[in-house]
């Protein structure tokens, strides 16, 4: 009570010398409300103390069609005969109409309708999952949450505001101090509101009324707002309204030096292409190059876009700006007659509110968050307000369809790095030039998120053409994606509480990992990072069905056997130039069951380093091709070795994968033993690679003069039986060097490239949060480019439909990484060199095939090498089976 006297006090006496006469009198009549209000604060708590449990509705209730009839309609319909007086005032108080109208129903409403005297007010909103404002990570934007507790307005309406005689006045809110509890409330959620308005006062006509209220989701607290007041006031007075009286000099620095920036933006102004980029998920249009490896993010963090965009420019951004010298920003907006929230706040009185004011400073903030470059690490990470810091907000002018712009000024008082990315702030607010709003010391931070939280809500995601993930609601829940049973009525094993099904492994990708693995992994429900399995489109485990060993244990000798169930229309079906299923996936498919059982014993849980998962060697035979019509691929793995050095583990792995239904029914059809590592980042940071002699280097630099373009898909090589697969899994550009006798054996030597786009569909799917294009595509490139030199030799000539098998099947290959191709690297160059030919005129039998050696170099590092691998081409009436001998 003393502190709201003194800052009254205060405020009085700086608005006497700056302020209109209606600012003034409303000052004055505060002033006199002073010892009201300090009773009804110790009695509810004040701002800092927490507030009661929320207590039941009771009293009328209202449907959302009431709602939207209450912000159009005549008021007496449902508040009763002694309304009847405004039913034709042009202007009176009323909730927004949509798309602002945000409560979907009232509860009920404790109070006496006409008696100007106190009440409460329970109000419910829905939060749709296709809601016109969700933020980019599914989540209500912070100042709509405010705004959502707007039925303070049908409270002072059935108190009987307008039965005042104030026909010529209009609600405008003029401040209050809002402080949130936790994360804004997601997609599906239900918001509960319960506004009280406690006090009232009047000056010479200028009525004011104070209020508060609380918002729970379930009977979790997520907001509180105190100390809310908001009057009634004539055109002349909102007209002349001096604005606020703040001064950036009073501004006061948090404690300990500012961060340092992650990355500088490429410049300090950021006109309305580069602030709808940010906007759009597309950072380096906005920022620059810097920012090109955040093309491989999931989910990039960013401000909303759309109708929410708060701002179209940067004009300003400094770093070292500001009063403090901690940074500044100013950011803005054109204001037209025709904005999208004029009409429906209010009913013939047009005003921008105020919530969105606050909004836009806060996605100014993060904009500044961003530009300083701490997005660029945090994939899926998400802003918002930081829980329990009080904000006091101010409004002293209005936007209205006269007002032509909108201004976002930012000074930064604290800005920290770690573990979460915070920015402390003043916002000041200006209309045409006039101080119109104040938050004192906001506060926004970046903070860990899962795209699965989201897209659950959503459906589950399909693949596009290009490759980009988008949800699909239409499927029905996870069931529809891959099944939440196997084949024969398998489901999937429980482990640590969870049982591993479609939508645990699909947590594996992008989920929270103890919706992977339960609560041994809350360690990683946070900032930290940790080994993922690939996510879709190429992500090819549905279910772990058994598991032989104690979770946790690092025993070698622990099994686990996966399921995959193979869709019939899956995208590397229609990309594959035969029909079956391409090296590269049967490939993950053993591959990504060894991923899942290294997490299960417990390889990272003894680590205090946060970890990367790589794929170092491996020996596979394809025993069988998979061709569409399987039903599921079965694998079962072995744990054969484990050892650990500090930090890093590394850990060795039998699998083997058979067929379950359709034409490979219990038929093996892969073998493969391999070998991973576990990593720390700094570890993978600088790549030492395969190390090549000066002759194989020289062999690989080498001039040629055959360059063919296959992004533009020439026919000799695309429209044929036999041919190059389509966009999606096609891992070559350009062949730039053919020499048809080179090689030990002399049967010819090729060499392609492609540019390393960092928005590449495997980069996003490759892992979330450590992006990398997965080694079993790097082998697929030896395999196109195989099938490549087997066009331009003749090789499919003279037999019936010709296709490729996807490998060479019965044909053992060996593997070896030593290095990774990340989203900012430049050019990938792929070499083949042939080491033997041959064919088989059998009946039935016939076929052709190559062997050859083949290398991956990235930006003049060898990184991959393969040894055995094999490619035949077969007539297209030969059934897939198991291969022969070559």
């Amino acid at each position: 009570a003393a502190r709201q006297f003194q800052d009254v006090t205060a405020l009085h006496r700086d608005y006497l010398a700056r302020l209109t006469h209606a600012q003034a009198a409303f000052l004055r009549a505060r002033q006199q409300a002073v010892a009201a209000l300090a009773a009804v604060a110790r009695g509810q708590g004040g701002a800092r103390t927490a507030p009661p449990d929320p207590s039941a509705p009771r009293g009328p209730a209202f449907d959302r069609a009431q709602l939207e009839y209450l912000a159009d309609g005549k008021v007496s319909a449902l508040f009763g005969p002694q309304f009847a007086v405004l039913d034709d005032r042009p202007k009176q108080t009323r909730l927004p109409r949509p798309p602002m109208l945000l409560a979907d129903r009232v509860t009920g409403i404790d109070a006496v309708p006409g008696s100007m005297g106190t009440g409460t007010i329970w109000t419910e909103t829905d939060i749709a999952p296709d809601a016109w404002y969700l933020d980019p990570a599914g989540r209500m934007p912070a100042g709509l949450m405010i705004e959502a507790g707007q039925a303070d307005l049908l409270l002072i309406s059935w108190l009987g505001i307008d039965l005042t005689g104030q026909g010529d006045r209009v609600y405008r809110l003029l401040g209050c101090e809002v402080t949130f509890h936790g994360s804004p409330a997601l997609a599906g959620q239900t918001l509960r509101y319960e506004i009280h308005i406690y006090q009232h006062a009047e000056h010479d006509g200028v009525r004011i009324f104070f209020f508060s209220y609380d918002c729970y989701v379930g009977g979790k607290l997520l907001i509180t707002v105190r100390e809310g007041q908001a009057g009634f006031f004539t055109a002349d007075e909102l007209a002349s309204a001096e604005g606020v009286p703040w001064d950036p000099a009073q501004l006061t620095a948090e404690d300990g030096p500012p961060a340092r920036p992650a990355v500088r933006a490429a410049g300090r102004r950021f006109g309305p292409d580069q602030v709808r980029a940010f906007a759009e998920g597309r950072p380096a249009g906005c920022f620059g190059e810097q920012w090109a490896a955040a093309s491989a993010h999931v989910r990039t963090p960013r401000i909303s876009p759309g109708r929410m965009l708060r701002f179209d420019t940067v004009p300003e951004l400094d770093p070292g700006g500001g009063p403090l010298g901690r940074g500044y920003l100013r950011a803005e907006a054109a204001v037209t007659p025709d904005e999208w929230f004029f009409d429906g706040h209010f009913k013939n009185d047009p005003c921008m509110p105020g919530t969105l004011m606050l909004d836009g400073g806060m996605q100014a903030m993060e904009f500044y968050l961003a530009a300083l470059g701490f997005t660029l690490g945090r994939d899926g990470w998400r802003f918002e307000p930081v829980p329990g810091e009080p904000c006091r907000v101010r409004c002293r002018r209005e936007v209205s369809p006269a007002s032509r712009t909108v201004g976002y000024e930012i000074f930064v008082s604290g800005l920290s790095a770690d573990p979460y990315p915070t920015l402390y702030a003043d916002i000041l607010g200006t209309v045409d030039g006039v101080r119109a709003f104040h938050a004192r010391r906001a506060a926004i931070r970046l903070v860990p998120d899962w795209p699965l939280d989201h897209w659950r809500q959503l459906g589950p995601p399909r693949v596009q053409p290009a490759g980009e993930l988008l949800p699909l609601p239409a499927l029905g829940g996870l069931a529809g994606h891959g099944g939440l049973t196997g084949h024969g009525g398998l489901a999937g094993a429980v482990v640590d509480g969870v049982r591993q099904d479609y939508a645990a492994l699909l947590a594996c990708a992008w989920g929270r990992p103890t919706q992977a693995f339960g609560p041994a992994y809350a360690r990683f429900d946070g900032p930290r990072v940790l080994p993922r399995l690939p996510g879709p489109p190429y992500h090819f485990v549905t279910r772990i069905v058994a598991v032989d060993g104690p979770p946790g244990s690092l025993r070698p000798g622990t099994t686990a056997t996966a399921e995959y169930d193979v869709p019939a229309q899956a995208w590397y079906f229609q990309d594959s130039g035969a029909g079956t299923m391409p090296f590269a996936v049967l490939m993950e498919v053993a591959l990504q069951p060894c991923g899942w059982l290294a997490s299960y014993a417990g390889t990272v849980l003894a680590s205090r380093a946060d970890l990367r998962f790589r794929n170092l060697d491996g020996t596979g035979t394809v025993l069988r091709e998979v061709p569409a019509g399987t039903s599921a691929l079965r694998t079962k793995v072995t744990l054969d070795s484990l050892s650990q050095l500090g930090d890093v583990t590394i850990v060795s792995f039998t699998a083997a994968c058979a067929g379950v239904g359709g034409p490979a029914d219990g038929q093996a059809v892969f073998d493969m033993q391999t070998v991973f590592g576990f990593f720390p980042a700094e570890a993978l940071a600088s790549q030492v690679g395969l190390a090549p002699s000066e002759a194989e280097r020289a062999v690989m630099s080498q001039p040629a003069e055959l360059a063919a373009d296959l992004r533009a898909s020439p026919p000799e090589f695309f429209a044929g039986p036999a041919r190059l697969p389509g966009p999606m899994l096609l891992m070559l550009d350009r062949v730039t060097g053919y020499w048809p006798d080179a090689g030990r054996a002399g049967l010819g030597r090729v060499r392609a490239c492609k540019d390393v786009d960092p928005g590449e569909w495997f980069f996003r799917a490759h892992f979330f949060q450590d992006p990398v294009m997965p080694g079993s595509l790097g082998v697929e490139a030896m395999c196109q480019l195989l099938q490549w030199y087997m066009i331009e030799r003749g090789a499919p000539a003279g037999l019936v439909s010709p296709r490729f098998e996807p490998v060479m099947t019965g044909q053992p290959l060996t593997w070896k990484y030593r290095g990774q191709v990340r989203p900012t690297d430049g050019q990938i160059t792929v070499e083949v060199e042939i080491t033997a030919a041959g064919q088989d005129d059998s009946p039935g039998r016939q076929s052709r095939h190559v062997l050859a050696d083949g290398w991956l170099w990235v930006d003049g590092l060898r990184i991959y090498h393969v040894t055995g691998l094999g490619m035949r081409v077969v007539p297209g009436d030969q059934s897939p089976k198991a291969g022969a001998e070559p």
